[in-house]
């Protein structure tokens, strides 16, 4: 007999008498015996999913959980969003794959005018397949333009796991021998401190590039002071720095603007930005968005071959450029940013009430639909322990949270865009209720 058809729409529900269930628990056994250990989730506690949609997620055993993380975020639209959907599966039908840099396709070009469209001045496009190759991207260009070396960043920033995006991530540190095969070309400063911003742009070699997080995701959703953005532009500048967000997890309506840098203002319009996870809507996309100017010095590095500087084999990949152009559209459309904020509204209005009945929740900080719960302060030692009690007791309720922060302590959302509203207050009731549990 055939599982019923998920509408995506449903409540939890948890059928096994633990979570994760049996069959989870031999997948799991089978899996780590031939996975490399560098990845997360194989311990007692991951479920194995199954399939999903909307803001629904099932495992193996058919335990459904309410899915707080969209997939880390990219399932902006839900899981298999219909337009996504058709979108891919009529692609597939087509083209599945082309000549990577070499020879463009439709797609391509429909895909970077769309992103174009979105960019403001930053309208000018290269493609990548995930936000580390969009930060690296940008890494590149702003070496390109300006013939500098040195780069900016801040403690607590993650900008991906690759090398080029490693030097300039901060959390979590990586062993001491990946450590040793950096570059050394980067420098961290407290994130938000304009002063030792400064300090830092005025010591040593000319600095290339300043790269930020409008609002620092896997740190711990921390949100800067309201003018950091726009001073942070000013000083870069000042000394001939490109000014870099990276906009992978904040992008893509998350906040309610398309960008969370225009809650700013328009002084604090970058000059490179990096896109990814939510503008696929689940397909596998990312982008840097520049200046045109920035992006044409790399017209002045073709080699006499003529050979790309910069190739990849699945660039612009068909079912991808699909997908993303789907999710764009949507993303896009009238009404959709107010949705977004009305629910945002919503979430912090529900998390803020709820920290005010919990001393155990100790901060919140919500804007849009991205949310962060600090359950301990960062000066306490027991802090990864509660919170993996917390996500625990969560899990146990048929509900999927993300562990961050620098210290351990901060139960991140980062709910589908299209979740339902009675989705959301039940997730916060559930978060209510496994805090009540600890106390």
């Amino acid at each position: 007999m055939s599982p019923a058809r998920l509408r995506g729409d449903e409540l939890p529900e948890i059928r096994t008498s633990e979570v994760p269930g049996p069959k989870s628990l031999a997948a799991a056994k089978r899996l780590r015996r031939v996975e490399g250990s560098a990845i997360r989730g194989l311990d007692e506690h991951g479920v194995v999913w199954s399939r999903a949609r909307g803001a629904v997620v099932e495992d193996l055993d058919g335990n459904r959980f309410l899915d707080l993380t969209a997939g880390f975020g990219v399932a902006s639209l839900g899981h298999a969003a219909p337009e996504v959907r058709r979108a891919v599966a009529g692609q597939a039908g087509r083209l599945v794959q082309g000549l990577g840099d070499l020879m463009p396709h439709r797609e391509r070009e429909r895909l970077v005018r769309a992103l174009s469209k979105v960019g403001g001045r930053q309208n000018r496009v290269l493609l990548a397949s995930t936000g580390s190759e969009a930060v690296e991207l940008a890494l590149k260009t702003a070496a390109l333009a300006t013939g500098r070396r040195r780069v900016v960043a801040f403690t607590g920033a993650y900008h991906g796991d690759s090398y080029g995006a490693l030097e300039v991530t901060h959390h979590p540190v990586p062993p001491a021998p990946l450590r040793a095969q950096l570059g050394g070309w980067a420098s961290h400063v407290p994130y938000g401190d304009l002063a030792g911003l400064d300090r830092s742009l005025a010591e040593g070699d000319p600095p290339a590039a300043v790269i930020v997080e409008p609002i620092q995701g896997r740190g711990g959703t921390v949100l800067p002071p309201d003018d950091f953005l726009g001073r942070l532009c000013a000083l870069a500048r000042a000394r001939g720095a490109v000014v870099i967000y990276d906009e992978v997890m904040t992008g893509a309506g998350r906040t309610g603007p398309f960008w969370a840098w225009e809650r700013s203002g328009p002084d604090a319009e970058p000059d490179l930005l990096c896109a990814g996870k939510g503008i696929g809507g689940g397909v596998a996309v990312a982008a840097l968005l520049g200046r045109p100017k920035l992006m044409d010095a790399w017209r002045a590095h073709v080699p006499a071959s003529g050979e790309a500087p910069h190739a990849s084999t699945f660039y612009a990949h068909p079912l991808a450029c699909a997908g993303a152009l789907a999710t764009l559209k949507r993303l896009t459309a009238a009404g959709f940013r107010e949705e977004v904020e009305r629910k945002g509204r919503s979430l912090s209005g529900g998390l803020s009430s709820l920290a005010r009945r919990h001393p155990g929740a100790v901060e919140v900080r919500s804007i849009g639909l991205m949310a962060g719960i600090e359950l301990v302060r960062a000066s306490r030692d027991p802090a990864p322990d509660r919170l993996r009690s917390i996500w625990h007791a969560l899990l146990r309720r048929g509900v999927l949270t993300i562990p961050s922060g620098v210290h351990g302590n901060v139960l991140q959302l980062l709910p589908p865009l299209t979740i339902t509203d009675e989705q959301l207050m039940h997730g916060i009731a559930a978060i209510d209720s496994a805090l009540e549990g600890q106390s």
